[in-house]
């Protein structure tokens, strides 16, 4: 058996965010004797996910290739449990019942998750581990962004693994039609192509529905501190409030908006979009990057579809889109083979090669900085250019770029959808919007911090 052989680095700065030097330690009573060791063979590891269909089968095919490889060579065997959007809630519960034997070593967990997830006495921040002196894995690997995507309290807890991007998507063809040949990038160009475009027959010039995930990207994309809500978006400790009603951003926001809400050709509900989208129905929609796959399949045969960064709120914006997906985060159930084999099937599924046949299956960005070297990935970029703009939408966002860690994502999801509907439907005017949003979102918070201490 191969040995791990692994050298010191410690991890990158992201920009200040990230200290060097120390064991990262995510709870009072965690134990810092978390250590890679050199034979970890005979080590079965289980692996918690929340992928299905497609996406779930590109992630079995990365398992069943580690298992007949390297794990081989290892001595290990990684088996997956689909536990669908409950990761969470089952692993506070294995952790809180002391259920080693049930648990998983490897969790698959979105960035909203981890404060609570990182407090939990099991959970070994994978900053443990970057900084173990045999590792081989770097935090350089990465991108920077991507590190900060799931790093809380100055510590990375997660290894990045399935991201993506939110992205204009459009069908060349129409826009073509219309008279344009570029996307718009901003939104008041937005609003002047989707009025153009929504004039023609059967078609939506733009279809979008404004929720979290869409209201945090325009948000966090204007300047660098411009975070959702307090202590940087909830990354340095938890949030207690939003701030976006008090710095501008909201607002901004929504005066900006209200040029797409008046150009007649805007659908604010989504019903089928990918379906609406690929048969024409749609001219524009604001879609993740992670539909990529299923949309170039839909679209096959019909019409060329191009994609584009998020248009700017205006012009002078600096900051670019956040991320959104999750990464692999470490669990101990007391035993540092296991955990040296979970960092080893780390390794591999992120790394490039790997990273390049993941990203081609499902449109999710790589995470490995190497990837967009190798010639197979240059080749599916050359031929696929809608997939490299999420990647190149990534690279020019600033790190500090980010979803928030709100905690109650899900309840201000619905306070957002909701808000926004109305707005888009005249029942609500600007001010009563922001602060509907505001007010409503900030009540949930208090809520939940009087709740959970």
């Amino acid at each position: 058996m191969k040995k791990l052989v692994i050298g010191f680095m410690c991890a990158i700065a992201l920009a200040g965010l990230v200290g060097c030097g120390n064991k990262a330690k995510s709870g009072g009573d965690k134990k810092d004797d978390f250590a890679l060791v050199d034979d970890f063979s005979g080590t079965e590891i289980v692996f918690w996910h929340a992928m299905s269909g497609s996406n779930g089968e590109a992630l079995d095919k990365i398992v069943k290739d580690y298992n007949e490889t390297v794990g081989k060579e290892h001595g290990v065997k990684v088996s997956t449990v689909f536990q669908d959007t409950e990761i969470a809630s089952k692993v506070k519960l294995a952790s809180s019942t002391n259920d080693t034997k049930n648990a998983p070593d490897i969790i698959q967990t979105v960035g909203m998750d981890l404060p609570s997830i990182s407090t939990l006495p099991q959970i070994v921040p994978a900053q443990t581990f970057f900084d173990d002196k045999k590792s081989e894995l770097k935090t350089e690997a990465y991108y920077d962004q991507l590190l900060r995507a799931f790093t809380y309290e100055d510590k990375i807890i997660g290894v990045p693994m399935n991201v993506s991007t939110l992205l204009l998507y459009y069908n060349e063809d129409l826009l073509k039609k219309a008279g344009f040949d570029h996307a718009p990038k901003t939104i008041d160009e937005l609003a002047k192509y989707t009025e153009k475009l929504g004039k023609m027959d059967g078609v939506n010039g733009l279809n979008t529905q404004i929720m979290r995930y869409q209201l945090v990207n325009f948000i966090v994309s204007q300047f660098p501190e411009s975070f959702v809500g307090d202590n940087e978006g909830g990354r340095k400790a938890p949030m207690t409030k939003l701030i976006m009603g008090e710095d501008g951003t909201l607002d901004k926001f929504l005066t900006e908006w209200q040029k797409v809400i008046d150009s007649g050709g805007y659908k604010h509900i989504e019903d089928n979009a990918n379906e609406e989208f690929a048969t024409g129905i749609n001219a524009m929609a604001l879609l993740s990057s992670s539909r990529l796959g299923a949309i170039k399949t839909l679209t096959t045969g019909k019409f060329t579809f191009q994609t584009a960064f998020l248009p700017k709120v205006s012009e002078s914006d600096t900051s670019g889109a956040s991320v959104g997906g999750s990464s692999l985060v470490l669990y101990n159930r007391d035993d540092n083979k296991k955990l040296s084999a979970a960092w080893d099937f780390i390794s591999y599924a992120t790394s490039p090669e790997v990273q390049a046949e993941w990203s081609q299956a499902t449109g999710y960005i790589p995470v490995n900085v190497a990837t967009e070297e190798l010639p197979e990935m240059q080749k599916f970029y050359e031929e696929n250019p809608q997939f490299k703009t999420a990647l190149e939408q990534l690279k020019t966002s600033d790190p500090l770029s980010q979803e928030p860690f709100d905690l109650v994502n899900w309840e201000i999801n619905d306070i957002v959808a909701d808000a926004m509907q109305k707005f888009a439907e005249g029942k609500l005017t600007k001010e009563e919007t922001a602060k509907e949003i505001v007010d409503k979102s900030n009540k949930a918070l208090d809520e939940y911090h009087k709740a959970n201490g």
